[in-house]
């Protein structure tokens, strides 16, 4: 693209979409607050699976990450035959959560995902019986296991176990 005035702000087209504004720089995003109300609501049978589920797929949550094999990893963690994907409402969640398992000053990647990417797109990718855990260590701390109603059905574990 040939800007007709190179200076800048000067000559990007509006109409493409190129620069999105979405806050103010250099201030966090505010925490998921819709969705830390609905896990509330979930853990004290407010709110159905499928209401939450709406809710998650519409929020950005941020998900630790590892380099593997050239690429990147989500980080997951296994108990038993379940695995489990961390997933966060806010930087500081996530950092508050690794500072209290001892880990603060390991250096921690992340990617920002939205609930629907994480849901349809990670978990179905990931071992089965893998569900997802919102904000661990938190006071609303949820853990998610692949169910129907929250997963995609292909992958969701049934009352026997697959």
């Amino acid at each position: 693209m040939t800007l007709a005035h190179p200076r800048p702000g000067i000559g990007f087209p509006r109409s493409e979409g190129v620069l999105r504004l979405s806050g103010v720089l250099f201030t966090p995003p505010a925490p998921a607050v819709d969705l830390v109300d609905a896990l509330h609501s979930f853990r004290t049978d407010r709110c159905s699976l499928e209401q939450l589920a709406g809710v998650l797929r519409d929020t950005a949550l941020f998900v630790p990450v590892s380099d593997e094999d050239g690429g990147v990893a989500l980080v997951t963690a296994r108990e038993g035959e379940l695995g489990w994907l961390g997933a966060f409402t806010s930087l500081p969640r996530m950092a508050e959560f690794y500072r209290a398992s001892g880990r603060g000053s390991d250096v921690v990647r992340y990617a920002e995902l939205t609930g629907a990417e994480l849901l349809d797109q990670c978990l179905p990718a990931l071992p089965e019986g893998t569900g997802l855990v919102v904000d661990a260590g938190s006071e609303h701390s949820t853990a998610l296991g692949p169910v129907a109603g929250l997963v995609p059905d292909e992958i969701a574990l049934t009352e026997g176990g697959n």
